[in-house]
C-alpha cells in the first residue's frame, strides 16, 4: 500500500480532528502539523512523531509532501488552496471551499488543469446513515418524493453578548455558509442532484454584538429560511439558524413521498427513521446484515456500537486517499459540489434582497 505524507494546515477545533482522522487513514502519514501558535504545533507533533510548522508557505517547498489538509479560516482558504495546488500537492479543504463562487472556481479549475485530487470537507453525506438513504433513493423508492424537508440549528448565537472572531471575515453569509452548505450538500447527495432554485428570508437578530466592553457590528445572517427545488422540480423547504436555544448541533433531513418517508438526525447519527403510510414510524439501526449492500463499507463498528460525527470524518477521508491511486467510485464531496454548495448560499442571498426565487448559478 502506497503511503502519502500529509501536512495539516491549522490546529483548531477541525484541524485536530484532522489529525485524530489520518491516524486511522491507512496509506496517511502525517509528516507536518502547522499553526501560528508554536507551542501548540509543537504539543501535537511531539504526540504524533510530526515536525512542528508555523508558516504554511515551508510545507510547500518541500517535495516529499504529498497531501495538504487546509483546516485554516475561510478567509485563507483561497490564498492557501491556490498556493497549495501551485505548489502540485493533493488538496483536502474544510468547508466552506472560498467566502466566494467565484473564488471557488478558480480553485477547482486549478486543481483539473493539474490532473490533481482535491475534495472540501462535507462529511455528513459520509454517515453510513445518509449513504443508506441515498442509496434506498437510487435504488427507488416505492411511489415518489413529494417533498424535502429540514433543518440545521445551533444555539451560539441566541444572546447580543454571544461573539466571537468566528464571526468575523465569513463573506457575505455566516449562518448558511457555515452550515447552511452541509445540509444543502447532505440533501443533494441523498437525492443525487443539485438545487436549482431558491427563496429565502435571511434576518440578523443582533446588528450589534457585545464582548468584554467591545461592540461588533454584524451583516450576516442569523438564521434564514428557505424554500427551494431540486432539479427535476421536487419542492423543499430548510430552516438554518445559530440561533435556537437547546439545539448544539442538530442537523436534520427528511423525505416526503406517496408511500414513504425517512428522517435523518445528526444527534442520533446511527439510525433513520422510516415511514409508511398508515404506520408509526420505525426505527432503522444501521447494521451491516441489515443495511443495504453498497453501504456496508460506511458500516465501520458492530451493531450496537454507535457510529458519529467522528466515523463520518473517517469514512470522508478514506474515501478521498482511496481515489489516490485508485478510479474506483469514491463519495466524498469534490470542489465542483463545493462550488454548487456556494452557488446555493450567494443565491439565497441574492433572494433575501429581491423576494423571489433565484436560480442558483454555478
Amino acid at each position: 500500500m502506497k503511503k502519502y505524507r500529509s501536512a495539516v494546515l491549522g490546529l483548531g477545533l477541525i484541524g485536530a480532528e484532522h489529525v485524530d482522522t489520518l491516524l486511522r487513514i491507512p496509506q496517511a502519514e502525517i509528516a507536518y502539523v502547522c499553526d501560528s501558535r508554536e507551542e501548540l504545533a509543537r504539543d501535537f507533533a511531539s504526540r504524533i512523531g510530526a515536525e512542528p510548522c508555523t508558516d504554511w508557505h515551508s510545507i510547500l517547498s518541500d517535495p516529499s509532501v504529498d497531501v495538504v489538509h487546509d483546516c485554516l479560516p475561510v478567509s485563507l482558504h483561497d490564498e492557501v488552496n491556490l498556493a497549495v495546488l501551485s505548489a502540485n500537492k493533493h488538496l483536502y479543504c474544510e468547508k466552506p471551499l472560498s467566502l466566494t463562487l467565484e473564488g471557488g472556481k478558480a480553485v477547482a479549475s486549478l486543481a483539473k488543469s493539474r490532473s490533481l485530487k482535491a475534495a472540501v470537507n462535507h462529511q455528513y453525506r459520509m454517515n453510513a446513515a445518509v449513504q443508506e438513504m441515498r442509496e434506498r433513493v437510487r435504488l427507488g423508492l416505492p411511489g415518489r418524493i413529494l417533498s424535502v424537508t429540514g433543518h440545521y440549528l445551533q444555539e451560539s448565537g441566541t444572546r447580543e453578548t454571544d461573539w466571537s472572531s468566528r464571526m468575523e471575515n465569513t463573506g457575505i453569509s455566516r449562518a448558511l455558509a457555515d452550515i447552511g452548505t452541509h445540509w444543502a450538500d447532505t440533501a443533494c447527495h441523498v437525492l443525487g442532484m443539485p438545487i436549482v432554485s431558491v427563496l429565502a428570508d435571511l434576518h440578523i437578530h443582533h446588528p450589534v454584538r457585545y464582548s468584554s466592553g467591545e461592540s461588533h457590528v454584524m451583516d450576516t445572517e442569523d438564521t434564514a429560511f428557505v424554500l427551494l427545488r431540486f432539479a427535476d422540480g421536487t419542492p423543499g423547504q430548510v430552516t438554518i439558524s445559530k440561533s435556537c436555544c437547546g439545539h448544539l448541533n442538530d442537523q436534520m433531513l427528511s423525505l416526503w413521498g406517496t408511500e414513504y418517508g425517512m428522517t435523518w438526525q445528526q444527534e442520533i447519527p446511527d439510525r433513520l427513521l422510516l415511514y409508511h403510510r398508515g404506520m408509526g414510524p420505525a426505527t432503522f439501526m444501521m447494521n451491516r446484515t441489515t443495511c443495504q449492500p453498497a453501504v456496508r463499507p460506511f458500516v465501520t463498528l458492530p451493531a450496537g456500537h454507535m457510529m458519529g460525527w467522528s466515523d463520518a470524518l473517517r469514512n470522508a477521508m478514506q474515501s478521498f486517499y482511496d481515489s489516490l491511486d485508485s478510479d474506483r467510485p469514491s463519495f466524498h464531496a469534490t470542489l465542483e459540489e463545493g462550488c454548487e454548495r456556494l452557488a446555493f448560499v450567494e443565491a439565497c442571498v441574492r433572494s433575501s434582497h429581491t423576494h423571489r426565487f433565484e436560480e442558483v448559478l454555478t
